[in-house]
């Protein structure tokens, strides 16, 4: 007479291979559910940089040169006048301010003041933070030549921002 069961061994046997195809099936999933969180983080960090950058563009293509200093560039940040507000109707002066955080890192706030009002460089009405960065540094190039600091009536060429070792550029439209 013959058994129609299985023996003990084939039992093992079998599980023994389900927990092997599964647990490689399981470090392949938790890989790639790394793998997803690293490229969302990458994701969101470019979303920062790239709205800081086109912020500043479009800023700078409504640019106002009626004044004797209108644009100005220091070590904490960028300041100059628009007609692209944010947050107020009309022209306004724009400040991107650089400050350091209690973990050495460098938190971008954009302030924005209603009035051109010969006040480069001073504090706006409204503020809002932009990102907070490894590293953020803003340089004026005119001419072909880089500036760190930068104060004048015409507006530069050429901004170049780094934020974290990404460099992006904001032109004027004026180099060919």
């Amino acid at each position: 007479m013959r058994n129609k069961g299985f023996t003990l061994l084939e039992l093992l046997l079998v599980v023994t291979i389900l927990l092997l195809v599964f647990s490689v099936i399981g470090s392949v999933f938790i890989s790639e559910l790394k793998g997803n969180i690293r490229l969302k983080g990458k994701i969101n960090r470019y979303i920062e940089y790239l709205s800081v950058k086109n912020q500043l563009t479009k800023q700078f293509f409504s640019k106002i040169e009626k004044r004797k200093t209108n644009f100005k560039l220091g070590s904490d940040g960028l300041s100059f006048y628009t007609l692209y507000p944010i947050f107020f109707p009309g022209a306004v002066r724009a400040e991107y301010k650089i400050e350091k955080t209690e973990n050495n890192r460098y938190r971008l706030i954009y302030q924005e003041f209603p009035f051109i009002d010969e006040n480069l460089g001073g504090e706006g009405l409204k503020k809002m933070t932009m990102g907070t960065f490894d590293k953020i540094t803003f340089t004026v190039i005119n001419n072909g030549k880089e500036f760190k600091n930068y104060s004048d009536r015409k507006f530069p060429q050429t901004i170049k921002i780094n934020m974290d070792d990404e460099y992006f550029y904001v032109t004027d439209g004026s180099i060919k």
